[in-house]
C-alpha cells in the first residue's frame, strides 16, 4: 500500500514538472513582435542601391531583426527564410539581433557598390545570432540558390514597423553591442564577417 502511495506520488510530481517545465519553455519564446510578411517578386539589383540578401537556410530562430549601421529597423526574418534589403552605396554595417537583447547581436560589414547583389546568412551562436557574409570564399556559397529556391522570401509589414520600432527601443546599445563583439574577432572571424566590393553580382 505505501509503495503505490510513492507510486503515485512519484508519477503526480513528474507530471507536474512535465508541465512546469513546458510552461517555461513557452516563457522562454520570443515575446518580440514577428512584423515579417511574404515578398511577392523576384531578387533583383536597385541601380541607386546596395542590395543584400539576407538568409535563415537551416536554423529557426524566431524574430530576427536586422538594423542598418545607425540603427534603422530594415528588415527582419522569422524562422527558415530569406529578405532582401536595400541600404545606402559605401561602407555598410548590418546587425543581427534578437529583439532588444544587445547581447545576442552580430554583424558584418564592407564597402559595397550600388546597383550589385551582396548575400549573408542567419545561424544560431551560443548566446545570440550569427551574421555572415555569403561570398564566393564561404564554405557554403554552392548552396546559394538551394538556400533561396528552399526558403519563403518575408518583408516587414510597414503597417507595424512602429510598433516593432518601439519594442526595440534605443538601438544604441546593440550597436555598442555589436561593435565591441566584432573587435574582439580574430583574422579567420573577421574574414567570415567581410563582405568584399566584388562580392556583388
Amino acid at each position: 500500500m505505501v509503495c503505490g502511495i510513492v507510486s503515485r506520488s512519484i508519477a503526480d510530481v513528474t507530471r507536474v514538472c512535465l508541465v512546469l517545465g513546458a510552461a517555461s519553455l513557452g516563457a522562454c519564446g520570443p515575446t518580440f513582435p514577428n512584423i515579417s510578411v511574404a515578398a511577392p517578386g523576384k531578387i533583383e539589383a536597385t541601380p541607386d542601391a546596395v542590395t543584400v540578401v539576407v538568409i535563415q537556410p537551416t536554423s529557426r530562430l524566431r524574430s530576427v531583426e536586422l538594423l542598418e549601421g545607425h540603427g534603422q529597423l530594415v528588415g527582419q526574418l522569422d524562422e527558415q527564410s530569406h529578405t532582401v534589403l536595400h541600404l545606402h552605396e559605401g561602407p555598410t554595417v548590418l546587425y543581427a539581433v534578437l529583439g532588444p537583447d544587445a547581447s545576442t547581436v552580430d554583424r558584418i560589414e564592407g564597402t559595397l557598390i550600388a546597383g550589385r547583389l551582396y548575400y549573408a546568412t542567419i545561424a544560431p551562436r551560443p548566446g545570440g545570432v550569427a551574421l555572415l557574409a555569403l561570398t564566393p570564399r564561404s564554405p557554403d556559397w554552392s548552396h546559394k540558390r538551394e538556400y533561396l529556391a528552399s526558403t519563403p522570401r518575408l518583408q516587414i509589414d510597414s503597417r507595424q514597423l512602429t510598433r516593432a520600432v518601439n519594442e526595440l527601443g534605443d538601438t544604441d546599445a546593440i550597436i555598442q553591442a555589436g561593435d565591441a563583439r566584432a573587435a574582439k574577432l580574430d583574422a579567420t572571424q573577421v574574414a567570415a564577417h567581410s563582405i568584399q566590393e566584388t562580392d556583388g553580382f
